[in-house]
């Protein structure tokens, strides 16, 4: 757009006291305070325009500014045109690494997990026998008072709790 003379502006504000000397006012036919107020706010209001327009003007041109900086960005001529295809492929290759990757660590994952549930199921038979053991001696002896031979006895039921599975 292309800004507006000053002397333009000048002129139109020009033209209502042209017609006032001549005797006809395009605004209205009244008497001199309501023209001066008439005058008035067609001042500020056109004022208010002009600065509204060169704000615009000014949005505007910062606005070209950004498409132009994003148009070199996105078509930057300097790339070469074949580093496309090859940085698809790089990318494709180092997903499907990364894939591979994934998919053994998840291969692991469960053989963890399952070996982790077998050592939980044979500690808690173990903790159930040597519960059984502790009940079946406090049965056959006064309770009180672990004779020397109920640790030996702990210990090898532990043990071949162990070999058993």
């Amino acid at each position: 757009m292309e800004p507006l003379a000053v002397d333009d502006d000048i002129c139109i504000l020009k033209h209502e006291t042209a017609y006032t000397a001549a005797g006809e006012s395009p605004v209205s036919v009244c008497p001199g305070d309501e023209s001066v107020a008439s005058h008035f706010a067609l001042v500020t209001a056109y004022e208010d325009i002009k600065k509204r327009l060169r704000d615009t003007e000014r949005e505007n041109t910062l606005l070209r500014k950004r498409v132009k900086q994003l148009e070199d960005k996105l078509f930057r001529p300097e790339a070469p045109p074949s580093e496309g295809p090859q940085y698809v492929n790089k990318a494709f290759s180092a997903y499907r690494g990364i894939y591979i990757e994934k998919e053994d660590l998840q291969l692991e994952l469960n053989k963890l997990k399952k070996e982790k549930s077998e050592s939980e199921r044979l500690l808690t038979e173990q903790q159930l026998q040597a519960k059984r053991v502790g009940a079946a001696a406090a049965e056959d002896g006064d309770g009180d008072q672990p004779s020397d031979e109920e640790p030996e006895q702990l210990s090898g039921l532990l043990a071949g709790g162990q070999g058993q599975h």
